[in-house]
């Protein structure tokens, strides 16, 4: 009887583990349901105030005024394959 309480398909231990899942489960929907408010508050700043949406579009999108000039610069991994390896000598 021992036996099943703690090692059957529903004993004691099963029941740990669940309850532990139960509670990483709960504690991820926490984190989204706070994601999901900071993602609405953003929605409703870019519906409502056009200088924030200007701001997105300006630096996510690249948009360039008239009168602004955009400078492009290599990423790292270009700069790292035009700049020639120098090899040691040995001696």
């Amino acid at each position: 009887m021992v036996w099943d309480l703690l090692f059957s398909d529903h004993g004691y231990f099963v029941f740990k583990e669940e309850y532990k899942q139960q509670q990483n489960l709960e504690a991820e929907i926490r984190a989204l349901k706070i994601e999901e408010q900071k993602l609405k508050a953003e929605i409703i700043q870019l519906r409502d105030n056009p200088k924030t949406l200007e701001q997105v579009i300006h630096e996510e999108l690249g948009y360039v005024y008239p009168d602004e000039f955009m400078l492009i610069m290599p990423s790292d991994s270009y700069q790292q394959l035009a700049t020639p390896k120098k090899e040691t000598e040995e001696e």
